[in-house]
């Protein structure tokens, strides 16, 4: 083919005839970026469907990694419902009249509300995203944004929870090592059978009548509210963001 064209333009330059050589060469010129603008267009096509192939599949483990965080926000959720309940019953022993079974219940109402909560959020596939562009291949800016934010918003909370924990151990749990009896809780709630406590004093009756204990379980009923509204804030966003990835995945 590069020969024909040589031969072309030999002749047409032997021949003297260099108006219709010039015409000549700006079509052969013409010609060659044609050529090479389909070359790009069809290697610019060929990356594209390599990348939305890429975003599709980044876009469906992360639904499945959404899914999975969502369903452990809502357990998390439910727990510190449980101990924010158990919390308030609490407060309510001490405006009834003494009894057994209000003693009986403060052990195992105790039982719940020092039940810690533990579940952590898995970002395997997020981290990825962000820190290899993936995130950035996402079409939807509304998106992009909520998932750029999210790594932050859940430290954040996660330092509150920090915070309910430090104010369990170093004061109620504190408290409580000094004026009550786990042994027997324990041996009554939990499935360990560790044997009943050679000590006998009715703990639970000393507690309904401990200001300080009233207000310790005053304080952690408020901070298991505040921790409480930020877990439901971020499992709002987590499902809105499933959502707004399997917008995406239907694109």
């Amino acid at each position: 083919m590069i020969n024909f064209f040589r031969k072309i333009r030999r002749k047409l330059l032997s021949d003297n005839k260099f108006s219709k050589y010039l015409i000549y060469a700006i079509g052969e010129i013409v010609l060659v970026v044609i050529g090479i603008l389909i070359a790009l267009g069809i290697n610019n096509w060929n990356n594209n469907r390599i990348t939305q192939s890429e975003s599709h599949e980044f876009n469906q483990r992360l639904l499945k990694e959404f899914k999975g965080n969502l369903d452990l926000a809502k357990l998390k959720i439910e727990k510190m419902e449980h101990r924010i309940n158990g919390t308030r019953e609490i407060l309510e022993l001490f405006e009834q009249n003494e009894s057994d079974n209000n003693w009986r219940s403060l052990d195992s109402l105790l039982f719940i509300v020092l039940d810690g909560v533990k579940v952590e959020f898995v970002t395997g596939t997020l981290n990825e995203g962000l820190n290899t562009g993936k995130v950035a291949l996402i079409d939807s800016d509304l998106l992009k944004g909520k998932l750029y934010g999210l790594p932050s918003n859940i430290d954040y909370v996660r330092e509150w929870d920090k915070t309910y924990s430090d104010y369990l151990s170093n004061y109620l749990q504190a408290f409580l090592y000094k004026n009550f009896n786990y042994r027997k809780m324990d041996n009554a709630f939990s499935k360990d059978n560790i044997g009943t406590s050679k000590f006998n004093t009715n703990w639970n009756e000393l507690l309904l009548a401990n200001e300080e204990f009233e207000n310790l379980i005053d304080n952690h009923y408020f901070q298991s509210k505040a921790q409480l509204q930020f877990h439901t804030n971020l499992r709002n966003e987590i499902a809105e963001i499933k959502e707004l990835i399997e917008i995406e995945l239907k694109k």
